[in-house]
């Protein structure tokens, strides 16, 4: 019987091992990746369409075309569909985000065979009805009114514009007049050009019955193919030098919602893994240094952390943290002194060893369970990345030094660089 008195010794992370999934191709070439892994019996299958923001010809219509693709099909509305999958204890859902538009079923795997003609319909037969997508407008429209109250999304909203621009597809936010602009024949041209096999990728993982490839042949295996135009000619110019914004909303406010950060770079830069562990140190978990001088020592956040958002073409980081409005300043100036001290002065040992210790926990709790390993062959696959990746980082966790941390912070945090948003 196991001694709950004693503490159980630490140990650690030595391997880590990503399954690596078998590859087919459906007839009309969508690759197939199959992580058949797991002791239930359920199954995660996500169809994954170049059709996001990326590739929209307006603003807001690969939203739009993703939101009205639940409204049913030509032979099911919405609720016959919902009540469908319900009826198997099955999950759909639909998203979009800024280069993939994502359909992902969850299923007990002796279900597939039966729930995958209703998701075939929903290809192959959209409805794209006015009303729903009216219901769309008026819903999103509202929703939109009762955000821009808010200083934490007014913040958000001002910080991506200023980093990449009102116009461009990582930088544009919307408004009551990007709204007015959607018609249902913009949407339907829309999936019709990017909803296409030569833009689907397709991640099965699971309990995985035998003959799947099979029947996901049958179903998607005829999606028609549309040869398209290259990708958006949108062009990236050099990572741009910052600025200070500061915006008042109301005049009532307590709180100043802030925002600090710069334009990075996507998964395959070769700075991107060292970069990740410098903001692991400065702000990246609970007991990063951010959190202990805002939060801990000076009482002025309940939370305060840096983040990287990785993207296809593009990239940023950015501090963000809400704080009363009597300690705007004081809270400012400990950012910029947290960033001073990480570019001036080495991490020692053991708060590096800490924070290595804590991201190789994070690498071993993201491949437990299928479906876990699935999302990170999906971050690879959507990035034409391969496995050799997930590896490089895990090296550069365990043998990164305190000088290439501080490197990182030297290149990529100076002040005049980066952006400041504060919005009270």
């Amino acid at each position: 019987m196991t001694n709950r008195s004693k503490v159980p010794k630490i140990k650690p992370v030595q391997t880590l091992n990503l399954q690596k999934p078998v590859l087919h191709h459906l007839d009309n070439k969508i690759p197939v990746y199959e992580i058949n892994m797991g002791s239930q019996q359920v199954i995660k299958l996500e169809l994954i369409f170049k059709a996001g923001r990326w590739y929209e010809k307006e603003q807001l219509i690969a939203r739009a075309c993703s939101q009205l693709l639940k409204s049913g099909s030509q032979n099911h509305n919405a609720e016959q569909m919902a009540n469908f999958f319900e009826y198997y204890g099955a999950s759909l859902g639909i998203y979009d985000g800024f280069n993939t538009t994502n359909i992902q079923l969850y299923c007990l795997s002796r279900h597939l065979s039966t729930l995958l003609p209703m998701l075939q319909e929903l290809l192959f037969e959209p409805l794209f009805d006015e009303k729903e997508l009216q219901k769309f407008i008026r819903i999103n429209r509202q929703n939109l009114k009762v955000q821009l109250q808010k200083n934490d999304v007014v913040a958000y909203r001002l910080f991506t514009e200023k980093l990449f621009g009102k116009s461009h597809p990582y930088g544009y936010n919307s408004t009551e007049e990007s709204y007015k602009k959607i018609d249902l024949e913009k949407i339907k041209r829309h999936f019709y050009e990017n909803y296409t096999s030569d833009n689907c990728t397709i991640i099965i993982a699971g309990k995985i019955p035998q003959g799947t490839t099979e029947l996901l042949n049958r179903h998607f295996g005829h999606l028609p193919t549309k040869k398209k135009s290259p990708e958006s000619p949108i062009k990236f110019s050099a990572i741009q030098t910052g600025g200070n914004l500061h915006q008042v909303i109301s005049g009532k406010s307590l709180q100043a919602s802030i925002r600090i950060g710069r334009k990075t770079f996507n998964r395959a830069h070769p700075d991107c893994d060292q970069f990740y562990m410098m903001n692991m140190v400065l702000g990246g978990y609970f007991g990063a240094r951010l959190m202990q001088n805002l939060r801990e020592r000076n009482g002025y956040t309940y939370g305060c952390y840096s983040s990287i958002e990785t993207l296809r073409h593009s990239g940023y980081w950015y501090i963000h943290t809400d704080v009363g409005i009597d300690v705007k300043e004081a809270a400012l100036k400990e950012i910029y002194n947290e960033i001073a001290r990480l570019q001036e002065t080495l991490i020692s040992e053991e708060e590096l060893k800490m924070v290595k210790n804590y991201s190789l926990g994070m690498q071993l709790t993201s491949l437990d369970g299928v479906f876990n390993v699935s999302s990170i062959i999906k971050s690879l696959v959507t990035a034409d990345l391969d496995e050799s990746v997930f590896y490089r980082f895990t090296e550069t966790i365990k043998n990164i030094s305190s000088r290439e941390i501080q490197l990182m912070a030297q290149k990529y945090l100076k002040k005049e660089e980066l952006t400041e948003v504060v919005v009270i």
